[in-house]
């Protein structure tokens, strides 16, 4: 298997400058986390052979080994018990050098030492919920403290101070399962960091590395672990919003509705680099004959504009906001933190973004509903390219994102291939040989035979009022329901649309992933999953592709946390399929506990950056994956 992009000086620069990066071996310093000389797991397995130390000694172990040579770090492996708090250190991961990936360490405390009530601990979702604003509380206590900084300065040269710095797993808007604050079975909390031990050159600093682990991560885990530290009204607020979003998106299904959006909802960001909600936005309100009522546990309810089952057009003028609330419902399959304005948008779980990507690799997967007939008789019912058109990038991210299980298919007629979305009567009489059946012509069909709703934004389709059963005109970021009022336009302006009966056949895949000769996959971004040959290139171009997987037309991955879940999930998964390929059904089962945003992570994941994804978004990355193996 080969998981380097397409080479060539013009491509590989196009790609460079697209993806970021330097070419081939660079990117994250000298290695990545496959690269370090341990996993998370053998972290792990080499602390739990050894005996539980007093926090006294760690003190004394930073002494005998202080000015010693880096590679004596390794004595500090192994767990120290630390009272009043009670908790334990272990230091899972010693690094072998300032400039590898970092060590790896964890604070554990017994759940009843933390004061955190036990109704905290009653489902998942709780668990979740406390997980997330522990790793929120931590991350800005090392902000505001500046622990996140390195020691020294940059003028110190090789030799001057280094390392220092704490990290943990930055969140975004969303309420996730993360491994950086993880509740296990065996009545502990985790909190999961990394942190570069410090040294001048490549001699250990040892009072600086006691600052670190003796002092500084003490009144990390008093801030962020201790029930009494916590702004306890702020913590109950963030658990009790996560149980409302999960509870009005259990309701969906019951209401025939495929997304909700609550009155008074901030849905505009407030800049395109910035997640948090714009200032002075204007509050939405739902038209009233879309209005709806849901009803939350303890009796409160809530009012906003339901989208039912079927197909839901979003239009509207310019900058109206149309791809504003598509946005808000892409991200809906999540919870949000209070605050966040789209707490009370959800949508069917279920729920994929789809979008043109040129350039994508496609590997056998059934694209005949929409494209058939190609010159030169390629078969289009095991499609595989390593250089995707618009449309046909766009044909298999729908048909991969039904073959997961998408029930529901969001897409912006800006971001999209036009051709693969409609055909006007003029162009149908013009050109007689042409092998694609656009989405219009399909979308009833896939709605009747699967039960697969669209809503796409449309600005120039007309086209698309002839098939839709609800129509949402944006104005001035205020929705009105104007369905009737497009079905008299469709009537006046008729219009030609060939609507199939049969929607076609849906990929029925079996996966191989070979990772030989290639380090573990690793992510320093979201948007990419870097993948580098165990054995470089002796010639290296500058100038070439970085390999890997390009994750950037997958919107509805919102945090790199989730880019280094997808790369261990495909580590596992080349374990799982070594000598024979598996159906995704199967491949999904074997991956069951590590996949999912519903259910808390676990432990076993010994990296502390992981975040949860969704088979959808893991199925898209690994239909990504140039080179990979499939059968069927």
């Amino acid at each position: 298997m080969s998981g380097r992009g397409r080479g060539g000086g013009g491509r590989g620069a196009y790609f460079k400058n697209r993806y970021g990066g330097g070419g081939r071996g660079r990117g994250r310093g000298s290695s990545g986390p496959g690269d370090s000389g341990a996993s998370s797991q053998e972290g792990q397995t080499s602390t739990s052979n050894r005996s539980v130390k007093d926090w006294r000694q760690l003190q004394g172990d930073l002494e005998s080994i202080d000015r010693s040579q880096y590679g004596a770090y390794k004595q500090l492996l192994g767990t120290y018990q630390h009272t009043q708090p009670a908790f334990s250190l272990s230091i899972d991961y010693v690094q072998g050098d300032p400039y590898a990936s970092p060590s790896r360490v964890r604070a554990i405390m017994p759940w009843q030492e933390t004061g955190l009530p036990d109704d905290y601990l009653g489902s998942d979702a709780r668990k979740i919920a406390v997980g997330d604003f522990v790793t929120r509380v931590a991350a800005e206590f090392i902000r505001t403290k500046h622990l996140d900084e390195n020691l020294g300065h940059s003028n110190g040269g090789w030799s001057g101070p280094k390392g220092g710095a704490f990290n943990l797993n930055a969140c975004g808007q969303e309420v996730l399962p993360r491994t950086s604050a993880v509740i296990s079975e065996n009545g502990t909390i985790e909190l999961r960091f990394t942190t570069t031990l410090p040294a001048a050159g490549r001699t250990i600093l040892g009072q600086q590395a006691w600052q670190i682990l003796g002092v500084n991560l003490v009144q990390l885990v008093q801030k962020s672990l201790l029930h009494a530290n916590l702004d306890q009204k702020k913590l109950q607020q963030h658990v009790l919003s996560v149980e409302r979003q999960r509870d009005l998106r259990d309701q969906l299904q019951s209401h025939g509705l495929i997304a909700f959006v609550a009155n008074g909802s901030v849905l505009p960001r407030a800049s395109g680099a910035s997640s948090k909600p714009m200032a002075d936005a204007v509050p939405f309100q739902s038209p009233e004959e879309s209005q709806i009522t849901l009803r939350l546990a303890g009796g409160s309810t809530v009012q906003g504009m339901g989208i039912p089952k079927g197909i839901t057009l979003l239009t509207g003028g310019g900058f109206h906001g149309k791809s504003t609330v598509l946005e808000a419902m892409e991200l809906g399959v999540y919870d949000h933190i209070p605050g966040d304005g789209r707490e009370m948008v959800v949508t069917d779980p279920t729920a994929v973004k789809i979008r043109a990507e040129d350039g994508r690799s496609v590997t056998k997967t059934d694209i005949s509903p929409f494209i058939s007939n190609l010159p030169g008789g390629k078969n289009t019912k095991a499609f595989s390219t390593d250089d995707a058109s618009g449309s046909t990038s766009m044909a298999s991210s729908i048909q991969e994102a039904l073959e997961a299980g998408c029930t529901t298919l969001l897409i912006d007629e800006d971001s999209s291939a036009t051709n693969l979305l409609v055909r006007d009567q003029r162009m149908q009489a013009l050109i007689k040989k042409e092998p694609i059946t656009p989405l219009i012509s399909k979308a009833r069909a896939l709605h009747t035979q699967h039960g697969v709703s669209t809503i796409i934004v449309v600005g120039g389709l007309g086209d698309w009022l002839t098939v839709a059963d609800n129509v949402i005109a944006m104005d001035s970021y205020v929705p009105h329901n104007i369905t009737a009022n497009a079905k008299e336009v469709v009537v006046q302006y008729p219009s030609a649309v060939n609507q199939d009966n049969e929607y076609g056949s849906l990929p029925k895949r079996k996966f191989r992933v070979d990772m030989s000769g290639f380090k573990s996959p690793f992510a320093q971004r979201k948007t990419f999953i870097n993948l580098r040959p165990q054995e470089r290139d002796p010639v290296s171009n500058p100038a070439e592709a970085e390999s890997g997987i390009d994750l950037s037309a997958l919107d509805q991955v919102v945090e790199v946390g989730q880019a280094r879940m997808i790369a261990t999930l495909l580590q596992k998964i080349a374990e799982q399929t070594g000598t024979s390929s598996l159906d995704l059904s199967a491949l999904l089962k074997a991956l069951d506990a590590s996949v999912g945003i519903d259910t808390c992570l676990p432990a076993a994941l010994g990296d502390g950056e992981l975040v949860a994804v969704r088979r959808f978004e893991l199925v898209a990355a690994l239909s990504r994956l140039r080179g990979l193996l499939v059968d069927g």
